[in-house]
């Protein structure tokens, strides 16, 4: 489908348009999170207020044991809200954790933000705004080009905070490395059976299942057509033979990491210097930019998630990784992620923005 208007990608619900709220909040929900999980909760409280909440019944607990990847989406969320905000000329006030600081090592039921939205005749809007619907997490392999390092300073040009510094490397090394520690992880993290079958529960093998769960990821975005997702899903890897036959998934999906990753154009990531939950949130709001960056100079992005997990079993890849990238053990990596050239690849689904609303 061809876009014409930012406006014509989203589903605007019709419970009330007037609303200011569910204007921005279709925007809000096309933000990346692990496993496309959209854990994300929200409520309305008078006629201007937001209450952000993460929704803990959709977190991913084997691959993302803190919670670390879902307070990242909050921050993706956030930027996608505050962009779309200024596009219909309101201001977003955000106040971040109105309860208090959450624990580090749990989720909590309270609110994560609070977000008033007023009108502002002096708000601009930001030109990243009509990528929103347009990025997407392309995992199609890469063409072997390089990222021009102009292009790779306006990424870094995107956002302003010091606090999530960026760093980007095309070292063809480096990539190759990288792609190998990815294929690692991708084997660690599957090896595990919860982990495994938070995965299949979140992986769609036909264009049937992806039509029937608004959520999770499959195969088209990994670049198959029609055609071929039909055939590998009815019998190379259909659900029943990925049960079955768990080895075969793992071993897949171990391959696709290592070939995709290393075709890549370069290597980015986004540290802090700390690990609490406001820098993962912020670090979620800057990712979210350098995506939505990239995306309007043409280049394909995907992160890998899989190398930064927190569980025990991949320190040992995590801190290599580390090594490599010159990052101190005293600081975190919170997204790394692939650049470079690939073909356009189909959004993953989106649940209805009224499914977010909490009485």
């Amino acid at each position: 489908m061809i876009v014409h208007n930012v406006r014509e990608a989203v589903h605007l619900t019709t419970l009330d348009p007037s609303d200011i709220r569910w204007r921005v909040l279709p925007f809000a929900i096309l933000a990346p999170s692990p496993h496309n999980t959209q854990p994300w909760k929200v409520a309305f409280l008078g006629k201007e207020r937001i209450v952000l909440s993460i929704d803990r019944e959709r977190l991913i607990p084997g691959c993302d044991p803190l919670g670390r990847q879902a307070f990242i989406s909050i921050g993706a969320f956030l930027e996608n809200l505050d962009l779309a905000a200024k596009s219909f000329g309101y201001r977003a006030d955000i106040d971040l954790f109105p309860g208090g600081w959450p624990d580090m090592r749990t989720v909590p039921d309270t609110p994560i933000a609070h977000v008033d939205l007023g009108e502002d005749a002096g708000i601009r809007p930001d030109p990243l705004f009509m990528q929103i619907p347009l990025r997407h997490t392309n995992r199609r392999p890469f063409r072997r080009q390089e990222v021009p390092l102009h292009l790779v300073g306006e990424i870094a040009e995107s956002y302003e905070s010091p606090l999530v510094p960026f760093g980007f490397s095309p070292d063809r090394e480096l990539i190759k490395t990288v792609a190998g520690l990815a294929g690692d992880a991708m084997k660690v993290e599957l090896a595990d059976i919860a982990r495994r079958e938070e995965t299949l529960r979140n992986f769609r093998f036909t264009d049937a299942e992806a039509c029937r769960s608004p959520d999770g990821f499959g195969l088209a975005q990994s670049g198959y057509g029609t055609i071929a997702r039909f055939f590998i899903g009815q019998f190379l890897l259909s659900r029943k033979k990925a049960t079955t036959s768990p080895s075969l998934f793992a071993r897949l999906a171990e391959k696709s990491v290592r070939v995709h990753a290393g075709g890549a154009g370069g290597i980015g990531w986004l540290s802090t210097k700390g690990d609490h939950r406001v820098e993962q949130v912020r670090a979620g709001r800057a990712f979210q930019r350098v995506h939505l960056k990239a995306t309007s100079l043409g280049l394909a992005l995907h992160p890998i998630t899989q190398l930064l997990a927190d569980f025990p079993e991949m320190a040992g890849l995590g801190s290599t990784l580390y090594e490599y990238l010159g990052i101190p053990d005293t600081h975190t990596v919170q997204m790394l992620f692939l650049l470079g050239y690939a073909r356009p690849v189909p959004p993953t689904p989106r649940m209805d923005p009224a499914a977010f609303l909490q009485a």
